[in-house]
């Protein structure tokens, strides 16, 4: 029996039509509750939902969190947050991208994540979307301190001596063949920024919590990628590029601090999607983890890179804020101080990042105190102020 072609293209475009209803007629999860639980050296955080759900997770640094990304959620009307329970300091939520909703858990320490399911429900409609957070004890108990003691049950350290320093990495910009902008016959960009890095470490490294590195020492070419490259390396905390301004107009002064803009924040991270391995390096490097990739078909591919890089520009916002503050008290600021710009050395999604214009060299007041030291001196203890209020 013959059958025309005609039908099978009615087949066809009926099929297509009930793939396409399915898709788009998917009610949305309801989650209804959020609960934790004490667990043997840790907390267990159980999401109430009211059926099967595509999932991620993932562990963030410099401050510890914990992060669940739920697609296509809406929460019950009554639901409210738990108070902070163990090593939960607080919880919050937000929406990277649509149809995810971000639960984020600011953590006392780092956490190893264990036992994740999802568990069927006994009865009634519910599931449980279970997560056991066990404290990181390597990460915060010295082993030559055998007095180190955590109290589990509170997650209480006892030992001072088990705390990391805090690394902070000094950029001096330009330096060798790349002199940077210059004022004939006075000094060049390079010079004064290598000055001021200079004293700002000596100053810095005096409080035993920090240590300090700068990414040159002398006056060598150091190429942008390798700044970066190099602050990764010794996994800072914060990064800081010095530089000098310049203006056409001799009447434009004042300090700015750039962090990374948002159109830099969009082209870095499809840069870095392009990259076979660029998933894989962050993963493996930095621990900026999913699980369960087979359950989020439909997100997109740098999905992890965006949100590492937004992570890091709040985080370079709140710093480049409380630094333009810290300074105000002791110079002149140009107008709208905190600016935003696509700078190669504030493309990090590990660490915040911020670029410093201490003056221009263009004008004469600021170029007087660019060639001060006593001015150099003093606004490095305004870093110092925003940076010991940054990480207390």
């Amino acid at each position: 029996m013959r059958v025309s072609n005609k039908y099978f293209l009615t087949l066809f475009v009926l099929f297509f039509i009930f793939i396409a209803f399915e898709a788009y007629s998917k009610e949305p999860v309801v989650v209804s509750k959020i609960r934790f639980a004490d667990i043997e050296g840790g907390v267990r955080v159980v999401v109430d939902l009211n059926d099967h759900i595509k999932y991620e997770y993932l562990t963030l640094g410099n401050p510890n969190r914990f992060v669940i990304d739920l697609e296509n959620v809406v929460y019950d009307k009554k639901f409210s947050f738990p108070r902070p329970k163990g090593v939960i300091n607080d919880v919050r939520f937000g929406s990277p991208y649509d149809e995810v909703s971000r639960i984020v858990f600011d953590l006392n320490y780092s956490v190893n994540v264990k036992g994740v399911k999802i568990l069927k429900p006994s009865s009634g409609s519910k599931r449980r979307l279970s997560f056991d957070l066990n404290v990181d004890e390597s990460r915060i108990v010295s082993k030559k301190n055998k007095k180190s003691i955590i109290e589990k049950k509170d997650l209480v350290v006892t030992s001072k001596k088990s705390k990391r320093k805090i690394t902070i990495v000094i950029d001096p910009g330009h330096g060798g063949k790349d002199p940077g902008t210059s004022y004939p016959g006075q000094f060049n960009e390079k010079d004064v920024v290598l000055r001021f890095s200079s004293i700002l470490k000596q100053n810095l490294q005096k409080n035993p919590k920090y240590r300090v590195f700068l990414t040159r020492e002398d006056d060598s070419f150091v190429p942008l990628s390798q700044r970066v490259d190099f602050a990764n390396t010794k996994s800072a905390d914060l990064f800081i590029s010095i530089h000098a301004d310049a203006s056409r107009n001799n009447d434009v002064k004042g300090f700015s601090v750039y962090t990374l803009s948002k159109k830099g924040i969009d082209r870095e991270s499809e840069k870095l999607a392009k990259r076979e391995d660029s998933l894989y390096l962050i993963s493996r490097e930095h621990k900026i983890r999913g699980i369960n990739l087979k359950n989020a078909k439909g997100l997109k591919e740098n999905y992890y890179i965006t949100s590492a890089l937004k992570e890091s520009q709040l985080r370079s916002t709140k710093f480049a804020s409380i630094l333009v503050d810290k300074v105000s008290e002791r110079t002149r600021l140009l107008k709208r101080a905190q600016r935003y710009a696509g700078f190669a050395v504030l493309k990090s999604a590990y660490f915040p990042s911020i670029l410093v214009e201490l003056g221009f060299v263009t004008n004469e007041n600021d170029r007087k105190n660019l060639l001060s030291r006593n001015w150099l001196t003093r606004i490095s203890y305004t870093f110092i102020d925003a940076i010991n209020e940054y990480f207390n």
